[in-house]
C-alpha cells in the first residue's frame, strides 16, 4: 500500500499540479475582476422613467433571432411581454424610440406573434426569412437570418432618424424594466458602438436537470473576464445574446460571413466580434452591464451539445480569421495576442475534464495519506508551498460556483431557504457537473484535431416539452 501511494503522489502529483495551475491562472483573472472592479460590473444606481426623459436617448431595436423550433414561440413572447411592461410607463416616451423585431425562419410563428402584439403599446415587426433566401457569400444558419435583417436595415426597413442601437435577443432572453431603463440611459451616454453585458440564468430554473443547473453555476462568474476584455477591447469571445450593436456599424460588417471548407459557422458572434476589431480597431468594444435573463439546457444531453457547439464554432472562427484580410493585416503582437489568449481559454475547458479525472483518482490516495500523516506524525502529502496553491485554487473553483449560483438565484421565486438548498445542490454536484461540460470541450477540440468538421446545428430545445421530444426523436 506504502508503495502504491507513493508512485501515485510522485507521478500523478507534478501532473496534477500543472494542469491545476494551467487552469487556476485563467481562474485568478475571474476573481481578480470580481474582487477589485465589482463597481465597474452593474451600474448600481437606479433610473427611472422620468430620469430617461431628460435625456437625449437614441433609438433602440430589440431583435429576437429564431429559427422557429418548437417552444420558441412561448418563450419569444414572454421576453417581449416584459419590454411592454416597461412601454406600459410611459407609452408615448417609449413608443418614440423603442421598437421590437422578431427575425424567424418560421413563416407559421409569424402570424401568433403578430396577434399577440396587434394593440400592444411597441411596435413588434416579424420579418420572415424565405427558405431560399441564400447570403451572398453562402451564410447558413443564425446568421443567414441575421444578415437577412441587415439586407433590410440597408433598404431602409424600419430605418429611424438618428443614432440607432440593436439589442439582441435569444429565443428565451428577458430582460426587466429596471434594467432595460439603466441600458438605455447607459446607451444615451456611451461613444462605444459594440456593448455588452452579464447573463445569469433564472428562468424555468426548477424545471432544468440538477446537473444542468449545477453547469449553469459555472457561467456568470466568466461574465466578470467579460468585463474585463470588453473595456480592453480584445474579444476573445462576445455572447450571441445581450449584445448591443450600433446599426450603423452592424449594417457596414454584415453577418455574411460565409462557410470554412464548405461547412457553416455556428458561432457567428465570435467571427462577428473578430471582424469588428480587424476593422474598427478595440476602441468600438465596451462593457454596459446590464443583466439579462434566460434559461439553462433542460438536459444534460442538450447542455453537453451547446457546450461542444461553443468551442467548436471558436474553433471555427479563428481558422477563418487567419484568411480574412483585415486581420492579416494587424501587427503581428496583437494577431498573436488575440489568438492564443482564445487558445488558452479553449485548453483550460477542454483540459478540465482530464486533469477532473485525475483529481478523482488521486483524491482517495491523498486523502489516505493526509489521514495517515496526522495519526502517525508523518509529513503531509504536498504540504508546501505547492500545497497551498493547489488549496487556493480549489476555494476559487467552489467559490465561483457558489458565486454563480448566487446569481442565478437572485432573481428567481424561490424562498431564502429553497435558494440555500439549491446553492449547496450545486456546489455538491460540481466536480460530476465540470466533468461533463469540460468532456463536452474535449469533445469538440478531439473533433477539430481529427478533421471531423461536419457542421449539424439544432438549437438548445426552449421548454422540457421541446426537450423531450427532442430527446425521442433522436433514440
Amino acid at each position: 500500500m506504502d508503495n502504491s501511494v507513493h508512485l501515485a503522489l510522485v507521478v500523478l502529483g507534478p501532473i496534477i499540479f500543472i494542469g491545476v495551475t494551467f487552469i487556476g491562472l485563467r481562474m485568478f483573472s475571474y476573481w481578480r475582476s470580481f474582487v477589485f472592479r465589482w463597481s465597474r460590473y452593474r451600474p448600481s444606481p437606479p433610473v427611472s422613467s422620468a430620469d430617461l426623459i431628460a435625456m437625449d436617448v437614441p433609438f433602440v431595436k430589440i431583435q429576437v433571432t429564431t429559427r422557429g423550433s418548437a417552444g420558441s414561440t412561448e418563450v419569444i413572447i414572454r421576453g417581449i411581454n416584459t419590454v411592454m411592461e416597461l412601454a406600459k410607463e410611459a407609452r408615448g416616451f417609449y413608443s418614440s424610440f423603442l421598437s421590437i423585431e422578431v427575425v424567424t425562419e418560421s413563416a407559421a410563428q409569424a402570424w401568433p406573434l403578430r396577434q399577440a402584439f396587434k394593440d400592444s403599446p411597441l411596435a413588434v415587426d416579424v420579418l420572415v426569412v424565405p427558405d431560399d433566401y441564400l447570403p451572398p457569400n453562402g451564410t447558413r444558419l443564425k446568421a443567414r437570418g441575421l444578415h437577412y435583417a441587415v439586407e433590410h436595415r440597408r433598404n431602409s426597413w424600419n430605418r429611424k432618424p438618428g443614432r440607432t442601437f440593436i439589442l439582441h435577443y435569444d429565443e428565451e432572453s428577458v430582460m426587466v424594466p429596471a434594467e432595460l431603463r439603466k441600458l438605455i440611459a447607459c446607451l444615451a451616454a456611451t461613444d462605444k458602438k459594440i456593448l455588452e453585458g452579464p447573463i445569469y440564468y433564472p428562468l424555468d430554473y426548477m424545471r432544468s436537470s440538477a446537473l444542468c443547473r449545477a453547469m449553469e453555476a459555472n457561467r456568470p462568474i466568466v461574465c466578470y473576464e467579460c468585463r474585463h476584455v470588453m473595456e480592453n477591447g480584445t474579444p476573445f469571445h462576445l455572447h450571441g445574446s445581450n449584445l448591443v450593436v450600433d446599426e450603423e456599424l452592424e449594417n457596414e460588417i454584415g453577418w455574411d460571413i460565409g462557410c470554412l471548407d464548405g461547412e457553416p459557422f455556428i458561432a457567428e458572434d465570435y467571427v462577428f466580434g473578430m471582424k469588428a476589431f480587424s476593422k474598427f480597431g478595440k476602441e468600438v468594444f465596451g462593457w454596459h452591464g446590464c443583466v439579462m435573463l434566460e434559461q439553462p439546457p433542460f438536459s444534460v444531453r442538450s447542455a453537453f451539445k451547446q457546450r461542444h457547439r461553443w468551442v467548436f464554432g471558436v474553433l471555427q472562427g479563428m481558422a477563418a480569421m487567419s484568411s480574412n484580410p483585415h486581420f492579416v493585416m494587424l501587427p503581428w503582437k496583437t494577431r498573436a495576442g488575440l489568438l492564443w489568449g482564445t487558445r488558452y481559454r479553449l485548453s483550460t475547458f477542454a483540459l478540465g475534464s482530464l486533469v477532473g479525472v485525475l483529481c478523482m483518482a488521486v483524491m482517495p490516495v491523498f486523502i489516505v495519506q493526509s489521514i495517515r500523516a496526522m495519526l502517525e506524525g508523518g509529513p503531509a502529502p504536498m504540504a508546501g508551498p505547492e500545497g497551498i496553491w493547489l488549496s487556493v485554487v480549489g476555494i476559487m473553483w467552489i467559490g465561483s460556483i457558489f458565486v454563480g449560483a448566487w446569481h442565478n438565484l437572485a432573481d428567481s421565486d424561490l424562498s431564502p431557504a429553497e435558494r440555500a438548498a439549491e446553492m449547496a445542490r450545486a456546489v455538491l454536484l460540481a466536480p460530476i457537473a465540470g466533468l461533463i461540460e469540460s468532456s463536452a470541450a474535449l469533445h469538440a477540440v478531439i473533433d477539430w484535431a481529427r478533421g471531423k468538421r461536419h457542421v449539424h446545428w439544432v438549437p438548445t430545445p426552449k421548454t422540457k416539452e421541446a426537450d423531450l421530444e427532442s430527446t425521442r426523436r433522436s433514440n
